[in-house]
Order: C-alpha cells, then sequence, then structure tokens
C-alpha cells in the first residue's frame, strides 16, 4: 500500500492490484469527486451501457469467492464481499474496522456512475420537481370535491362508512375453528329468528337491548352474555360475521376453543358493562357483536401485528398490516361515536358507543397479552414488548 493524496485526506492505493483502501467516511472522496488517480479522471466520460443483470450477479459472486480468503489489512479480521449502495460494482468490506477495499475495476466504475450523477444533479432535481408537480394534478384532479371520479372520468359512487375486514394472510389454524363458526352460526340464526319472530323471537332484542349511560337498575347481568347474539341490522350482523370469520379462527387456534369461548364472551360482557355505565345519554341501546368482535380485533393485534389483512373501508379495498387496519378501525369507531348521523343510524340502528367498542378492543388487547406473558413464561423466553 501506498498513500495518495486526495485533499486533505490520504487514501491508501496496493501497488500490486491497484486497488483502493477507504478506512471509515473516506469512500466520500471517491462518490464526490475528490479521490485522485487515473479513474477520477475517467469520471468525466458518459455512463457506459447498462450492465446485464446475470453479469452483475457473477461479478457479485467472483468477489464473494475473493473475500472468503482475504484478511483485512488494518485488523487482520474476516472481509465480506458487498454491493456497494445497490449499484452493482462489488467492493468488500470489513465488518471490524469498517474499512472498504475496492478492486481497480470497481474504483473505475463508481467514479463513472458518481461522476455523472454529480453532473447532472440539476437535472435529476428538475425532474424530481417535474413529476412531483404531475402526481399533484393527478391527485387534484382525482380527488376534487365535486364531482368525485376515477382515473376514467366516471363518476364514482361514494362509499359505506364501515371498515371491515375481506381476508388475512395469517396461516390456516391446525384444527377447524368450530367455535368461531357456531358463535357466527348462531348469531345468523338469531338474527333471523327475531326477525322473523319465530318461536316467539320476536321480542327478544327490545328486551335484550342495553341502554346507554343509565346504570343497571333493573338490567339483568345474564343480558351482557346474551345482547351480542341478536344483531340489530342486516349490515351489523355481516360486519360482525366478517370480524369473527376472518379474524376469529387464528385467535381460536392460538388461545384453544374453550379459552376463545370464554374469551368472547368476556369481551361482549365487558363492552356492554361500558355501554350500559359510561355510554353516551340519550343514545340508542346497543345490541350485536361489535364489542365482542373488538376484543378479537385486539387480539389478532398482538398476535398477528404485521399479518396482512384485506380491508374494506370509504369505497375502497386495500391490503395493509393488522396494525394499520385497527388504526382505520378506530378511527371509523371514533367517527361513529362521536357523532352518528342518519346513514348510520339507518345502517346500525343499534349500535354500541364510544366507550363500549373501546372497552371490548382493550378487553380483548389485555387478555392476548396475558396470554402471551403465559406462553413466554412457559416457554422460558422474555415476555415481548
Amino acid at each position: 500500500m501506498r498513500p495518495v493524496a486526495s485533499g486533505a485526506t490520504e487514501v491508501d492505493r496496493c501497488l500490486s492490484c491497484g486497488g483502493a483502501w477507504f478506512d471509515p467516511g473516506e469512500v466520500r472522496e471517491l462518490t464526490e469527486g475528490r479521490f485522485a488517480g487515473e479513474e477520477a479522471a475517467e469520471g468525466m466520460e458518459p455512463p457506459p451501457a447498462p450492465v446485464p443483470t446475470a453479469e452483475k450477479l457473477s461479478a457479485m459472486a467472483r468477489a464473494h469467492r475473493e473475500a472468503a480468503g482475504m484478511q483485512c489489512p488494518r485488523c487482520g479480521g474476516a472481509m465480506r464481499a458487498l454491493d456497494f449502495r445497490m449499484t452493482g460494482i462489488p467492493v468488500v468490506h470489513c465488518g471490524g474496522c469498517g474499512g472498504t477495499l475496492a478492486p481497480r475495476g470497481s474504483v473505475a466504475q463508481l467514479a463513472r456512475r458518481f461522476g455523472f450523477q454529480r453532473r447532472n444533479a440539476a437535472l435529476y432535481g428538475a425532474l424530481g420537481e417535474s413529476m412531483a408537480s404531475e402526481m399533484r394534478k393527478r391527485l387534484e384532479r382525482k380527488y376534487a370535491a365535486a364531482p368525485e371520479e376515477n382515473y376514467r372520468g366516471e363518476a364514482k359512487a361514494p362509499g359505506l362508512p364501515v371498515v371491515v375486514p375481506f381476508g388475512d394472510a395469517a396461516p390456516a389454524p391446525a384444527r377447524p375453528p368450530v367455535v368461531t363458526w357456531g358463535l357466527a352460526g348462531l348469531t345468523l340464526a338469531m338474527y333471523l329468528l327475531s326477525t322473523t319472530g319465530a318461536a316467539g323471537t320476536g321480542e327478544l332484542p327490545a328486551l335484550l337491548a342495553l341502554p346507554s349511560g343509565t346504570g343497571f337498575a333493573g338490567i339483568p347481568r345474564l343480558h351482557l352474555l346474551l345482547s351480542p347474539f341478536l344483531a340489530g341490522g342486516l349490515v351489523p350482523l355481516v360486519v360482525g360475521c366478517l370480524f369473527l370469520l376472518v379474524l376469529g379462527d387464528n385467535v381460536e387456534d392460538r388461545i384453544g376453543r374453550g379459552t376463545f369461548l370464554m374469551f368472547y364472551l368476556f369481551c361482549g360482557a365487558v363492552a356492554g358493562a361500558v355501554h350500559v355505565l359510561w355510554g353516551k345519554a340519550g343514545a340508542p341501546a346497543a345490541l350485536g357483536s361489535a364489542g365482542a368482535v373488538a376484543g378479537v380485533l385486539g387480539a389478532y393485534l398482538v398476535f398477528f401485528p404485521e399479518v396482512p389483512v384485506t380491508m374494506y373501508g370509504m369505497g375502497e379495498t386495500v391490503s395493509v398490516p393488522a396494525y394499520l387496519f385497527a388504526c382505520a378501525w378506530a378511527v371509523g369507531v371514533f367517527l361513529w361515536g362521536w357523532g352518528p348521523g342518519p346513514l348510520s343510524a339507518l345502517l346500525d340502528p343499534a349500535p354500541y358507543g364510544l366507550a363500549g367498542n373501546l372497552a371490548g378492543f382493550v378487553a380483548g388487547v389485555a387478555g392476548a397479552g396475558l396470554w402471551r406473558s403465559f406462553e413466554d413464561a412457559g416457554s422460558g423466553k422474555p415476555a415481548e414488548g
């Protein structure tokens, strides 16, 4: 090695192979055009044609083989080949001292690549501003106040003010989720019976509805366990069943069938109790599984926070991680809970208030967190945050 001046910095060059050694931070001398040597002059040339992917892979494979037999010239540690800043140009890096060895050919390629970028920085900046301006204009046209149009210029129908899951990417349960299916089937059967009035069930919705903010005077505690099985309308029935069927099967598989049944009833009872005790006075009496399935969502968030969930919301269907789906659900709950309007009253005439929904969700998060801590304790692992 011999030192080569690069401004106020000295970069070491190998006398035999022509490679350059850069101590931590010195590689900027090359990328910013201050490194002195014949390769720096080549940086004024136009960039070469794109290198085929197969050739890049071959170069990286060769660099990996060569690095396997190298030792760091500074600390004697092991070296490994890297793709320098995703350019496809290989260099060799030491994880011990942080130095980088660039072979002669890589130095020339990097000098040309970054030299071209520096000379055309103004052009790149103008192109970025132009693209950003065009994108902004497209978004303004797409989301103009009236009329709302899609990219074909056709009128777009407004979406329903609901957030609901259509599917998830979690692994299939190890065994059939019979409790989840049974809860959904029982809810559907009770809705059909109460709607048709068969077997004297027509009065059940009015009898079991939980008044908002009145306290438990004259309200049997048993109603807290029964009201989740009587939906206030077709939309809350479908939404509740989708939450249960999409998210509940994996939660049931995680905690077991009997535990899941008790967990579902517990979350529904907590949501109902909070609605009765601290719900908004004068709000509609509550029916349906919203509080119980909010608990299922909370447990799903604890167990599978990163799993993609395909969701519908305000006319759009997207796939997002479970934690973002929970955020979207929370926004919807806040919008409905603070000020339900005529449309929400039509879709769900017996909704849980904001306090009830959030109580069910918190109960689910707390129950799943407790279960997870038991799992970690049983496996001998420290509890995860």
